[in-house]
């Protein structure tokens, strides 16, 4: 057993006495300076990982996101964003009164999927609209990377400064098997998930910091905004002090290992007729730059069933996805999963590949495109609102921010003007088992709109 294994048991049988918040000996979240024991590990994890500075929390990587875009940009800003960042991005255009300038991502209609950013459409906007700041998802959910490198050294020519919402990337940097990470490409602020990839516990996440001029503005606002609990939590900060020494000691060899365990397990899907999965033979395609390959996308369209159809039949089989959409579904494979675990999942999958007879591939719409903007979204939040019938929100203004989790990327934001195929798109959703978040009503059969 590794040594980083004795010292999360050791974590776990002193979880309970190390849970409490007035150990000041330790130090604190809000402190810049000092010599405890909480500074020490905020420069033993940005050493980790080549940063300049680091700030941990115990509250996941969504506060992590908006303090990240209000350090980077100033108040009412005007924000570049690839359309399907987290729902949290929409919580930091309202809380810094920002504008969005929206990078629409790239479409495979043959994947059925948005990939990630491309260059060239985010020369267009750079060309003809003023940007204050960058804020990018990568990689996706779907583990896909765009052309981040290149977008990062456009930016930085211009002396723009770029956030990237890393949260599935915590272990990028650790492994030659996987792609380049954000922060070793120079992006200047970038958020993890440790939680999420690695081995720290729920909601203990990491803000790298490449750029020290925004030290100084994070700490202000973790200070003053209230956004980060006074109640942090020492055993989270312990398991993620854990999770990324794991990563430093091991990370090449577990994560290697992983990936290739991925490509077997893709290979062996090929031989399946009607589900299919796809892999680094797409890079180079518009928006496909890289895969973090231990992210398994199945497409089950031409079963003429639903991912949620497929999700629920694999439930009933105590086989839990990490994802289902309208097409697919997304198996994460970890350093923890066994090749039992992949036997049963590849069994399973086979069974219902060999259901019934083939069909042509379930038409699945697109997403919609990015409705015009009315008013900035602080502005939107806090205007009145009131509920009116779908068929009366075309053409009004949004009072809600509705996306379908996960993995939570706005199809309608507060402050844009509803678009009749916004609705229909979510209404499929809907009907098809998506879980609606941000929908006041929980039927989706009204929406809040502006008052006037």
């Amino acid at each position: 057993m590794s040594r980083v294994f004795h010292k999360a048991s050791a974590l776990l049988e002193g979880a309970f006495r190390l849970d409490y918040t007035t150990a000041h000996i330790l130090g604190s979240l809000f402190d810049r300076d000092s010599d405890k024991p909480l500074h020490r590990l905020k420069r033993r994890l940005a050493d980790a990982y080549g940063a300049h500075w680091s700030f941990p929390s115990t509250n996941g990587t969504t506060i992590l996101n908006i303090l990240a875009l209000l350090s980077a940009c100033p108040m009412g800003g005007r924000v570049l964003v690839n359309r399907d960042a987290h729902s949290s991005l929409t919580a930091a255009l309202i809380h810094g009164g920002f504008e969005p300038v929206y990078l629409a991502p790239e479409y495979d209609a043959e994947l059925g999927l948005s990939t990630g950013p491309a260059l060239d459409r985010f020369d267009a906007l750079f060309s003809g609209e003023r940007v204050d700041c960058v804020f990018l998802t990568s990689p996706n959910y779907f583990g896909i990377v765009g052309d981040i490198a290149a977008i990062l050294e456009r930016a930085h020519a211009r002396g723009i400064p770029i956030v990237v919402d890393a949260a599935h990337a915590p272990h990028f940097h650790f492994c030659s098997s996987l792609p380049l990470a954000a922060e070793d490409l120079g992006a200047d602020l970038v958020a993890q998930s440790t939680h999420k990839v690695a081995t720290a516990l729920s909601q203990g996440s990491l803000l790298l910091v490449n750029n020290p001029i925004f030290i100084d503005a994070l700490y202000e606002h973790v200070n003053e905004l209230g956004f980060v609990s006074t109640s942090f939590s020492y055993p989270i900060l312990a398991s993620l002090e854990l999770g990324v020494q794991q990563l430093v000691e091991e990370g090449e060899e577990i994560w290697s290992r992983t990936v290739e365990r991925a490509e077997r397990f893709r290979r062996q899907l090929q031989g399946l007729s009607k589900l299919t999965c796809f892999g680094r033979e797409r890079v180079s395609s518009p928006g496909f730059h890289d895969l973090d390959g231990t992210r398994i996308t199945v497409d089950v369209s031409r079963t003429g069933l639903t991912g949620f159809d497929v999700e629920r039949q694999l439930n009933r089989e105590w086989i839990y996805p990490e994802m289902a959409t309208l097409r697919h579904l997304l198996f994460l494979l970890t350093p923890g999963t066994t090749e039992s675990d992949l036997e049963r999942l590849a069994a399973s999958l086979t069974r219902i590949d060999r259901v019934g007879q083939t069909r042509p591939p379930r038409w699945l719409p697109p997403p919609p495109p990015v409705p015009p903007m009315a008013v900035i979204p602080r502005t939107a939040k806090y205007s009145q609102k009131r509920a009116v019938p779908l068929s009366d929100a075309v053409g009004r203004v949004s009072g809600e921010t509705i996306s379908a989790y996960p993995p939570g990327a706005p199809v309608i934001a507060v402050g844009e003007i509803v678009s009749r195929e916004a609705l229909e798109y979510l209404r499929c959703l809907k009907d098809s088992g998506a879980a609606l978040r941000g929908a006041a009503d929980e039927h989706f059969e009204t929406l809040r709109v502006l008052s006037s």
